[in-house]
């Protein structure tokens, strides 16, 4: 029989419809109805050729609103349905059964749902049967923002787009990726400065490193109209550029050019291949033509390339690693002293190694210095100045009304140093109060709209774990596997897959990172938990890892205290609730999340920051009061 519409795809609320395909000529009417009355809905018409069966409806489970599920003697007998409904209660899906015929459930089904909503049909006409249906419906989806919400997204313009994707290494030695990541940063931060001209992120370019994808299925997902591509080859202190510019539209080639140069001349090399993107588009530079397009900051090669190298490691975000760059980074700084930007990754490296266990009373003074040096140098950093010393003294941070009250001011009264980074400090306010929606839509209203590099923050992460906090696993998952490509985030990625059941996925994710450390991670507990093995989960926990990981395990494992010790731990360090919050609510199922909310030693440490009742609904009002600026409505969150 042939399917009525498509399956739901999008961001906002849907239901998951299960039933029998058997009963396809009694359901489909149905659906189409609750269709015909707004209601989005997901069933297995959305699963495209060449994907896993489970894991495409797992990934539906997890994030639907509503689990609705049509009851007949073939539904009943399903083994496809009976896995649906088990992995449904495993993930605490809402539940609407409709019987559409007489059915007696098995025990154990019956045991399942008898907590549950259910309609049976044979009880009402045809009018209050579709009625009580659809009002069931509206009270288990949560309320849908009012239509005259503005919209927070940039509207569509029609000036030329462009992506760089991250070029190949083509050399032997397999070192030198750092080299191509970084050319390709470059030109990707150097282009986003040209007026009217649209450049795809970093973060979304970088998704397609190392796959061999259509430009068309590219320029599709990046929504640009050209692409640039290419390799790099190093051989000692010799470097060959292969650059192909091509247009999505038909694949065909705009410009392509090879470079041939000394390690010396990268400077001109990006510079030049810069300029050709841009005359091959045909745009004009107006009064700045004879200004550069891409300044590094430096114009010592060996300088840049041992910053380039230290780029490389900060972003791992190991202890190891962080070593590794802080070392590349001050061999930097002594071949070029004026070289700003290496002062602030300084700055990052040295505040991070505190976050993984590294002596504050070491670490502070460091970070300090190289913080004072950057903004003596005179770079302009990604988020204000202010905000980096808070965060590197958290003593000084000023308590969350205040902090409320100065985002406020400045959405109002933007300030160019803070780069719209008030709608992140807002947004962290809301995370604090748990509005966790409002607090995602603050942050995809900044990330919709700045140009600079926010590798040396830890803005993206949040939004990851903003994500998964409302539900949006997919889109997690998608940023995940963009950080992946420049060799982080198997771990996050794993614990993603297993909490949405790709376990196939997530094992794929737990190989690549035994082959680094054999060592049983948080990644390992957390698939062994959600695989409900939590006898296996317990064996793998280690003591030694961070306060962060200890505290959701024991969470998770039920020993609330224990976690708690870990939370108070994690704050005598100095983080700011928007952290743990946004740390335990991304990792947690809701019934564990309310069980942990609920403790008194939990509200104890929600009033330490003065977290109630009454200052949470003061600053969803004081954000909606911003509405006229923001476009974005704060509603009470629902659970996801």
């Amino acid at each position: 029989m042939e399917r009525p519409f498509s399956a739901y795809k999008g961001d906002d609320p849907y239901i998951f419809v299960s039933y029998s395909h058997d009963d396809a000529a009694l359901v489909y009417p149905e659906i189409t109805r609750l269709k015909e009355h707004g209601f989005n809905l997901w069933y297995d018409e959305g699963i495209a050729p060449g994907l896993t069966w489970r894991d495409e409806v797992a990934l539906a489970l997890t994030q639907c609103k509503v689990f609705l599920y049509f009851i007949t003697p073939r539904s009943v007998s399903s083994s496809n349905c009976l896995k649906e409904v088990n992995f449904c209660l495993s993930r605490e899906r809402k539940i609407l059964s409709v019987y559409l015929e007489n059915t007696d459930l098995p025990v154990g089904l019956e045991l399942s749902l008898s907590d549950m909503q259910a309609i049976i049909r044979v009880d009402h006409s045809a009018e209050a049967y579709q009625q009580k249906l659809s009002d069931s419906l509206k009270s288990l989806l949560p309320d849908i923002l009012e239509p005259t919400t503005v919209s927070n997204r940039q509207p569509i313009t029609s000036e030329p787009s462009i992506a760089i994707l991250p070029l190949v290494n083509r050399s032997s030695d397999p070192d030198n990726e750092y080299l191509c990541d970084g050319i390709s940063e470059e030109l990707i931060g150097g282009l986003a400065g040209v007026e009217g001209l649209k450049v795809a992120s970093q973060l979304s370019s970088f998704a397609f490193k190392n796959q061999n994808i259509d430009v068309a299925v590219m320029g599709e997902k990046l929504k640009v109209e050209q692409i640039l591509s290419g390799s790099v080859q190093k051989s000692g202190n010799r470097v060959r550029i292969s650059v192909l510019l091509s247009r999505v539209e038909d694949g065909v080639s705009l410009w392509s050019k090879r470079y041939d140069r000394e390690l010396e001349d990268i400077f001109e090399l990006q510079e030049d291949v810069a300029r050709q993107v841009i005359d091959a588009l045909k745009i004009e530079l107006g009064a700045d033509d004879g200004k550069r397009l891409l300044d590094v900051g430096t114009q010592n090669a060996q300088a840049y390339e041992m910053f380039l190298a230290g780029l490389h490691e900060a972003r791992k975000g190991t202890r190891k690693s962080l070593n590794q760059a802080i070392t590349n980074f001050l061999q930097a700084t002594q071949m070029d002293p004026e070289f700003a930007r290496v002062y602030w990754w300084l700055y990052f490296c040295y505040w991070r190694q505190i976050g993984v266990g590294q002596s504050r009373t070491e670490m502070e003074p460091k970070a300090d210095e190289a913080l004072s040096r950057a903004e003596a140098a005179g770079f302009l950093p990604p988020v204000p100045w202010i905000k980096a010393r808070r965060d590197l003294y958290p003593e000084t941070r000023p308590d969350l009304r205040a902090l409320a009250i100065e985002a406020g001011e400045k959405i109002r009264h933007p300030e160019p140093g803070w780069r719209l980074f008030e709608y992140i400090q807002l947004g962290d306010c809301l995370i604090a109060a748990g509005f966790n929606h409002g607090a995602c839509d603050y942050y995809e209203y900044y990330l919709d709209r700045v140009q600079h590099d926010l590798s040396a923050t830890w803005i993206l992460p949040r939004y990851r774990y903003l994500l998964q906090q409302v539900g949006r696993f997919d889109k997690a998952i998608d940023l995940t596997t963009e950080v992946i490509a420049q060799e982080i985030g198997f771990g996050e990625r794993a614990c993603l897959y297993s909490r949405t059941g790709q376990y196939e996925k997530a094992e794929q994710d737990l190989t690549a990172i035994h082959k680094v450390n054999p060592k049983p991670g948080i990644a390992d507990f957390y698939y062994l938990y959600w695989r409900r093995e939590l006898d296996a989960s317990k064996l793998t926990w280690i003591e030694d890892h961070e306060p962060q990981y200890k505290c959701q395990a024991c969470f998770l494992l039920g020993d609330l205290d224990g976690g708690i010790n870990h939370l108070e731990e994690e704050i005598r360090r100095g983080v700011h609730p928007a952290v743990f919050r946004s740390n335990i609510g991304a990792m947690l199922p809701r019934s564990i999340l309310r069980s942990v909310e609920a403790h008194p030693r939990f509200q104890a440490i929600l009033k330490q920051f003065g977290i109630d009742d009454t200052w949470c609904e003061k600053l969803r009002v004081m954000a909606n009061d911003l509405r006229d600026v923001t476009g974005i409505y704060v509603q009470p969150d629902d659970d996801y």
